[in-house]
């Protein structure tokens, strides 16, 4: 096996790893949004009665449907992938070649030759396979425009929500750790919603979706690295 496919082989089993925990609590919270109730789907997969507010007669929403579907999650794994592969590339970088990628990310040529650069091909093509997908084979296109913010907020949130979990038995920086950690996955929620929104609307425009999958990554990328920083110094006062 080549170093490159091992290499994009970690990559995926990360994130696969990842994602799987973020729908496993769909089953498994108590929160608001969530329901215990499961249902076996036609395909014999499990899909979670999520979302509970919404429902409506005991059956589905489109959300709930959408939520529950293999191509959501590969979306959001495609997503996913694309931002980590990206950051792995740029944490090589300096920081004053960091802030030139970020002040370049606007420049079509820039950004053509980063792909080839940091050999992005795959799984950009990934993004829009994923991205096709969701939008061909499930009902997200009837979702307005409300609908979809909170399909992925939601997302978003009980991922953070492993997270903070994963947490709860450290201590770090006294009493302050609780309140800077709400802070930093508050902020990396809403980039993460940013970063869906970006890359179901990048294919709308197919000459340059793929420069517009890397500006929405970098944009992502940069917010959880902004929200990492404040952390660190909000567990230092």
């Amino acid at each position: 096996m080549t170093g490159k496919r091992i290499k994009n082989l970690s990559y995926a089993i990360v994130f696969v790893c990842g994602i799987l925990a973020t729908f496993f609590i769909y089953s498994c919270s108590n929160d608001d949004y969530y329901a215990d109730e499961t249902e076996v789907g036609a395909n014999g997969v499990a899909k979670t009665r999520a979302f509970s507010s919404r429902m409506m007669n005991g059956e589905y929403t489109l959300i709930d449907s959408i939520a529950a579907s293999n191509e959501f999650w590969e979306f959001e794994m495609s997503n996913e992938l694309l931002a980590e592969k990206l950051k792995a590339y740029t944490s090589t970088l300096s920081e004053e070649e960091y802030d030139q990628h970020m002040s370049s990310i606007n420049n079509d040529d820039y950004m053509a030759d980063l792909i080839q650069k940091a050999n992005m091909n795959e799984v950009l093509q990934q993004v829009d396979q994923a991205r096709e997908k969701l939008f061909n084979q499930t009902g997200f296109l009837r979702l307005s425009e409300e609908e979809r913010t909170q399909l992925f907020t939601l997302f978003a949130e009980s991922r953070s929500q492993i997270k903070t979990n994963s947490l709860k038995t450290r201590q770090e920086g006294g009493g302050n750790t609780s309140e800077c950690e709400k802070q930093r996955e508050a902020t990396k929620d809403a980039a993460k919603l940013k970063f869906d929104n970006a890359t179901a609307t990048c294919g709308n425009f197919p000459a340059v979706a793929q420069l517009c999958y890397m500006n929405a990554a970098s944009i992502y990328n940069f917010e959880t690295r902004m929200a990492d920083k404040a952390y660190q110094e909000c567990i230092g006062n």
